[in-house]
Parts: structure tokens; C-alpha cells; sequence
């Protein structure tokens, strides 16, 4: 080999390793925190991640996005508080009380770093109960044995807070408060360990079909003065209802309430990684919709501002201006 080609061939390695140096560099990897697998959130941030991963070339971006299943949201945003976790999904409440400093992040103190990106379903209030107590509604489960989920998620923050407003609490409440997760609580009540689970999850969520399919359960009625009254105090709550005939054996319309499912990133998360995940998610969100019948009545003008209590991130707010969806 002559002494030009032996140059040449080390200046060509040396740029392919500087090339490949620099394409590892850029490279993003994003890990969404989620909830438990028998949830809405789980397969929310697998369609999101989808869209992202598949949108690398179009956009020419270089993220790598993947799933989480944790805790819940209360676990996810404590996580992003102690920087363990950039994006997540959250309840639209807990993503306020976390921001603010309030309720469940009391002690912790407010995180004023938490920045929305968009939200989705609505996740609404189940509570599933054996059919064979002849329940209705909510009142009628005081004294039994209600699962209300494990410690970190938001549907046990959830209960608490509500209950709160009728000057309870769980134990106090209920015979007593099972702390399973949302994968073994459709199990529990078929095995007659629970009477009934409470869930804030998309209508139509795996784990509540799991439970009115394997075994006779019913879903009961939560809406009275109290809730309407929490609903005005808490803007970040909706009402919410189920249609009749959504559930197997579901005969009537089931009244409850509810909030709605966001995604929310840390304040030094990338902005160009957020803009090509919110832009990924927004240019293709017919195709997200498809997907599952939780998102049946999600606009994206609504995801662009719906559950919204936190500054936007700068990546989604650019998206939105550029795109009209909010001014």
C-alpha cells in the first residue's frame, strides 16, 4: 500500500469513528413512566413511543423511545422529582398537587420543574363490585372490602383525597382498604378476596373488562352533591359517564367523575426531543386514536390544552403555536 493510501485509509477510519462518535451523541433515549400493565396508561405510552420511533426518519430525529409500567402517577411524578424520570403520564390532579406542593406532595414541597406536554382519554372513576351484593352505588360499599390500589399510584391518592371531602378516609371508610395492583384486582374480586375495586382508568381499560368478563360484577354509580361540589372546587376534576351497554351486563348509564390522563416532562427535558414527540404524536393522532377505543372522543385541540394546571414545555408549546392549536 503506498504511503497516500495508507493516509487516506486513517483519515477514513478516523471520520467514521468521529461519525459514529457523533451519531451516538445525538442519539435520544426516552423512557415514559407509565402505570400498571392492566391500566390505560401502559398502552397510551406504547402508542406514543410508536409513533415517535416510527417517525425517526420523516422528522429526522434520532429518539429512542420506550415504556415504563411503575406505580402510577403519584410514583411517576415523585420519581421525576428526584430526577430518576423525564417524562411521564399523570392524572391531571396529581399533576397539579405535584406542581403546587399539595395534598400527597405536602412534605416533598411544590416541583415547579414539572412542564405539560399534551393529554389524552379521560380516565374515569370505576368502582367494580361483585354483582351478587346487589350494589348501585358508592355509599353502599361502606364497611366492605374495597381494593383502592397500591401505595405510589393515583388511584389510591385518588380515593383518599375524595374521601377527604366527605370528612373520611379509607380505613376509616371501608371494613378495610386493599393496596393490590390493577393487575391482580379483577383476579381478587372474581376470587371473592375483595368486594369491590376502585380504578380511574380509560373506559373500556383491560382491567375492568377482565373483571365484568371472568365473573358477574357490576358497575356502581359515584356521583351525589359532594363530587358535584369537589368538581366546582377542582376544575382539574370533570363529571363523567359511562354509556349503557358498555360493559357486559351494563343495562344502564353509570354516573361518576373523573379527570384526564397528561403527559408531563421534567423542564431541562430537550426541547427538540419533546417538539418531534409531541409533533410525531399530533401529525399522526387519527392513527393513535385507531388504536384504542379509549381515545374515542379526544380532539386534539383538547389534547393541546385539556388537564393543563403546569407550564407548557417549550418543545410543545412551540408545536402548538406553529400548528394553531392554541394562540
Amino acid at each position: 500500500m503506498t504511503k497516500q493510501l495508507t493516509i487516506a485509509a486513517i483519515a477514513l477510519c478516523a471520520a467514521n469513528s468521529f461519525s459514529g462518535a457523533a451519531s451516538a451523541q445525538e442519539r435520544q433515549f426516552v423512557n415514559i413512566g407509565t402505570a400498571g400493565i392492566g391500566g390505560g396508561y401502559y398502552p397510551t405510552g406504547g402508542f406514543i413511543c410508536n409513533a415517535v420511533n416510527k417517525s425517526r426518519e420523516s422528522q429526522g430525529h434520532n429518539i429512542r423511545c420506550t415504556v415504563e409500567s411503575t406505580g402510577g402517577s403519584v410514583a411517576n411524578l415523585r420519581s421525576m422529582a428526584a430526577g430518576e424520570m423525564n417524562i411521564a403520564v399523570a392524572q391531571s390532579d396529581w399533576q397539579y398537587h405535584a406542581y403546587n406542593g399539595t395534598s400527597a406532595f405536602e412534605d416533598a414541597g411544590p416541583n415547579e420543574d414539572l412542564r405539560f406536554m399534551f393529554s389524552l382519554h379521560k380516565d374515569t372513576s370505576h368502582v367494580v363490585a361483585r354483582a351478587d351484593l346487589g350494589l348501585t352505588d358508592f355509599s353502599e360499599l361502606e364497611g366492605k372490602v374495597v381494593n383502592i390500589g397500591n401505595a405510589g399510584s393515583g388511584q389510591a391518592a385518588s380515593m383518599i383525597f375524595a374521601l377527604e371531602q366527605y370528612g373520611t378516609d379509607p380505613d376509616s371508610f371501608f371494613g378495610q382498604a386493599t393496596r393490590l395492583t390493577s393487575r391482580e384486582q379483577a383476579q381478587a374480586l372474581c376470587d371473592g378476596k375483595i368486594d369491590a375495586f376502585y380504578y380511574t382508568t380509560g373506559i373500556s381499560a383491560s382491567s375492568i373488562t377482565e373483571a365484568v368478563n371472568t365473573c358477574d360484577a357490576s358497575i356502581l354509580n359515584w356521583y351525589d352533591d359532594t363530587i358535584e361540589k369537589m368538581i366546582v372546587d377542582y376544575p382539574y376534576l370533570v363529571a363523567s359517564d359511562i354509556p349503557a351497554g358498555t360493559y357486559a351486563g351494563q343495562e344502564d348509564e353509570v354516573n361518576t367523575w373523573g379527570l384526564v390522563a397528561t403527559v408531563v416532562a421534567t423542564a431541562d427535558t430537550d426541547e427538540e426531543t419533546v417538539y418531534n414527540m409531541v409533533k410525531a404524536v399530533f401529525d399522526n393522532f387519527e392513527d393513535i386514536k385507531s388504536q384504542s377505543s379509549l381515545y374515542t372522543l379526544v380532539t386534539r385541540d383538547g389534547s393541546a390544552v385539556n388537564g393543563r394546571s403546569i407550564p407548557y414545555h417549550p418543545g410543545a408549546e412551540r408545536y402548538f403555536r406553529e400548528t394553531g392549536l392554541i394562540e
